[in-house]
């Protein structure tokens, strides 16, 4: 049970999870509304930098109001101390499953999913969020509207601020020197 100040969500199943946080299936319980909802492990809630980085995520993506970018819906800190992040609830496959269930993707197929990620991206930077882990298990193809490749772009969790950070606080929470994210979806420059 997570409780922000105007919201509460009950937890129904573990859903995934990495090296900092859980993924839950949850319910917003006064709306009756589907969501998932990321815990920041407990024993990092201790690590300042990994907390402000984390709030970051949630305050950068609760920026942006595209169609193919998932959306925040609340953040905060529950009774126990452990801090969350609400968003949609999205019920489909990451794009590196279905690379790897339909390989090779028609072309056509390709321009689609890549013109809405593109977009999304677009919108991001015009908030000054650049993602810095986009990768083909951040994108989600969703069923909407008939659409069945229907882009919604997550985890924000490496994002870059670029207007809310001071210089000072920005080189705190954005390590220099080590590279984030996979060698497999860098760029080569």
């Amino acid at each position: 049970r997570c409780e922000g100040v105007d919201w509460v969500h009950r937890l129904e199943r573990r859903v995934g999870g990495g090296a900092s946080g859980i993924v839950y299936q949850g319910d917003q319980v006064e709306l009756g509304k589907g969501v998932a909802v990321t815990g920041l492990h407990p024993h990092l809630s201790g690590d300042e930098k990994l907390v402000r980085r984390f709030q970051r995520e949630a305050k950068s993506a609760s920026r942006l109001n595209h169609a193919n970018s998932i959306q925040i819906i609340d953040s905060g800190r529950d009774d126990d101390g452990t801090l969350y992040i609400a968003m949609e609830l999205l019920s489909g496959r990451d794009l590196s499953q279905v690379i790897k269930d339909e390989f090779p993707l028609p072309v056509p197929r390709i321009v689609r999913i890549m013109s809405q990620v593109l977009s999304a991206l677009d919108e991001a930077h015009a908030h000054g969020v650049i993602h810095r882990d986009l990768k083909p298990s951040n994108i989600m193809l969703i069923e909407r509207r008939g659409e069945p490749d229907f882009v919604k772009v997550c985890d924000y969790g490496i994002a870059k601020a670029q207007h809310d950070d001071s210089a000072a606080e920005s080189q705190m929470l954005t390590i220099q020197g080590p590279v984030c994210g996979r060698q497999e979806s860098m760029s080569p420059g």
